[in-house]
């Protein structure tokens, strides 16, 4: 049973982002500030990754703690438990055949969580450099 009426219900969904949210800008700056040079919400690469290094076929994708259920710190809700259930059931499905995809086209595939990216930005971008080739990468240490 949900506390708040559809119509509040709705407005409520309307303002959750799928891009550009909090994490990923923060990925993102930090990136261009070291001078990484790629590209953000490529919808010609399979799964739409948040960011992709065309150059070396990697991709990047900032997963949300609660839509993607990140084991550390994810939270179920009380109501509406089977619907939560199914939703994010069918979430990690969905990163489980965009992660078999991209390999099967050679693509290196990189998943941070939200959390980290908002906690450890220094380490999760050093994950991020470690992968690239500094000849071809285009960034500076």
């Amino acid at each position: 049973m949900d506390n708040l009426t559809p119509e509040q219900r709705r407005k409520n969904m309307q303002h959750i982002r799928s891009k550009g949210t909090k994490a990923e800008r923060l990925l993102i700056d930090e990136l261009q500030q070291r001078g990484a040079k790629f590209s953000c919400y490529d919808k010609t690469v399979f799964g739409k990754p948040d960011l992709v290094f065309p150059e070396q076929k990697i991709v990047v994708f900032v997963d949300s703690d609660f839509w993607h259920c990140n084991p550390a710190r994810f939270v179920r809700p009380k109501t509406n438990v089977e619907y939560w259930d199914k939703k994010i059931a069918t979430n990690k499905e969905r990163d489980h055949k965009v992660n078999q995809e991209l390999r099967r086209q050679n693509w290196t595939i990189i998943r941070l969580w939200e959390y980290d990216v908002k906690h450890d930005l220094c380490g999760c971008v050093e994950k991020v450099l470690a992968k690239l080739d500094p000849k071809t990468a285009g960034y500076y240490e």
